[in-house]
């Protein structure tokens, strides 16, 4: 009697720590079930991605962003050496200025100094339409073909620019550097004359001396 009472006591123990160990599982499984989701951690070792590299042929800039840049009363000024038409050496500054930035087009006169009085039209205003290109060193009828893009130095600094050569109507070429940050403005130029005149010997080269 004693033996089977003891073997009821123990079997109810038994039972009675299988369900709480039941109900603890449980219970354990419904508070990780409640839990918040926790957030993923960014990938340290993650890199930005790349901008894409700029297309060295396309130009810098646009009609609109020239036309925004370049307001009535702006100054240039570029630092001049080389050879004219008759293979003269010449010096000296010449300064552009901007007088007029109405919508049919900018209207621009410059001067040389020193002056050697050789050229009537310097001091003349001239209006060409706006375009893609500086309303500075304007050219009939332009075409325009970007070379690439390098870092060229002058006098007022070194500037990331596209290279680009340029013919006009009448066949007067010029290689230009467009300053990619400053729609408008060249750092540098050089003046080949007309390639198909032998006797011209222009081989004039202008550097931006300081920005407007």
């Amino acid at each position: 009697m004693k033996r089977s009472r003891i073997v009821w006591v123990l079997a109810s123990w038994l039972a009675t720590t299988s369900a709480c160990d039941d109900k603890g599982s449980a219970g354990q499984s419904i508070a990780k079930a409640l839990e918040a989701p926790k957030k993923e951690e960014p990938d340290a070792k993650a890199k930005p991605k790349a901008k894409p590299a700029p297309d060295p042929n396309a130009s810098p800039w646009t009609l609109a962003a020239v036309r925004d840049a370049m307001p009535a009363g702006t100054k240039v000024v570029y630092d001049r050496s080389g050879t004219d038409a008759k293979g003269k050496k010449v010096s000296g500054k010449l300064t552009y200025v901007l007088s007029d930035a109405a919508k049919d087009g900018p209207t621009t006169s410059y001067t040389i100094d020193p002056d050697p009085g050789t050229n009537k039209a310097s001091a003349m205003p001239a209006t060409a339409p706006w375009s893609a290109a500086s309303p500075f060193f304007a050219m009939e009828k332009p075409t325009m073909t970007i070379v690439g893009r390098e870092s060229v130095t002058v006098p007022a600094g070194t500037f990331e620019a596209a290279k680009a050569e340029v013919k006009d109507f009448f066949g007067n070429a010029k290689t230009v550097w467009m300053i990619v940050e400053r729609p408008g403005l060249y750092a540098k130029v050089i003046d080949g004359g007309n390639a198909a005149d032998e006797a011209d010997k222009t081989e004039i080269v202008y550097e931006l001396a300081a920005l407007p």
